[in-house]
């Protein structure tokens, strides 16, 4: 009985071209934890982000582009790079209505970000240039399979009960990151200069959040494949839960 989990999806416009599309690393890691991947079009339509919540068992918010400042109150300024507001439109909508069933959810990066963003949290818009001793999360020096610095995990935490370890030497690819982290939410794990790098829902069942990069790493670490189980795991019982009321 493997579960459907709706995957996010990039909107890249190349030679005139628009393009909705997802780094493979994600959709692997799904199938290599017993999911199956569904890639997701962005729409405002209602309807269909209904059927989509009715047709996915989990939901996965991948990385990307920056999250507009606009989305938690703030004015867009300098600091943020590309922006789409189709994509956190459509993404905040999504995450409410996952929200109102229970959904299990998994966000990375942006996707981390987003669900702070989607239950009334705010960013920083560029961590270097608005807090002080940040370190070791330049893009500009970090690929996807390097580790750059650690993150310290709660013992009181879910992603503490899914990796076991207090400790986790991760990588870092991001210039936004959790300010003020949402009611409902608490921090999981936060990095050595302080960045906030996980957060948990602790109202819904599972919804999790890191802020780095597992499905880059899941190859190579075993604790990436424990995140991506965890999720697949949650979704597994929310599917019996829906077999159970008589819903396909």
């Amino acid at each position: 009985m493997k579960p459907v989990i709706g995957i996010t999806v990039r909107k890249e416009t190349d030679k005139g071209t628009t393009f909705l599309k997802v780094d493979a690393n994600n959709t692997n890691a799904i199938v290599l934890s017993g999911g199956i991947p569904f890639m997701m079009a962005l729409t405002d339509n209602e309807d269909v982000i209904d059927e989509y919540i009715n047709m996915v068992d989990g939901i996965y918010f991948t990385g990307g582009n920056d999250i507009s400042p606009e989305t938690y109150g703030e004015e867009v300024t300098e600091l943020v790079g590309t922006l789409v507001a189709e994509r956190d439109e459509f993404e905040i909508k999504l995450y409410k209505k996952a929200e109102e069933c229970d959904m299990p959810m998994l966000g990375v990066c942006r996707g981390h970000q987003i669900m702070n963003v989607a239950s009334g949290g705010t960013l920083y818009q560029d961590i270097y240039a608005q807090r002080s001793n940040t370190i070791g999360h330049s893009p500009e020096k970090s690929m996807g399979e390097n580790n750059t610095h650690t993150v310290r995990i709660s013992e009181e935490s879910k992603l503490h009960g899914a990796l076991n370890t207090n400790m986790l030497a991760t990588n870092s690819i991001h210039h936004q990151a959790v300010k003020d982290v949402a009611a409902g939410y608490k921090i999981s794990a936060v990095a050595e200069d302080g960045i906030i790098e996980g957060i948990e829902s602790e109202k819904l069942t599972f919804a999790l959040g890191v802020q780095w990069h597992p499905e880059d790493m899941f190859e190579l670490c075993s604790e990436s494949k424990m995140i991506y189980k965890a999720l697949i795991d949650a979704a597994v019982m929310y599917k019996k839960g829906k077999i159970k009321k008589g819903k396909k």
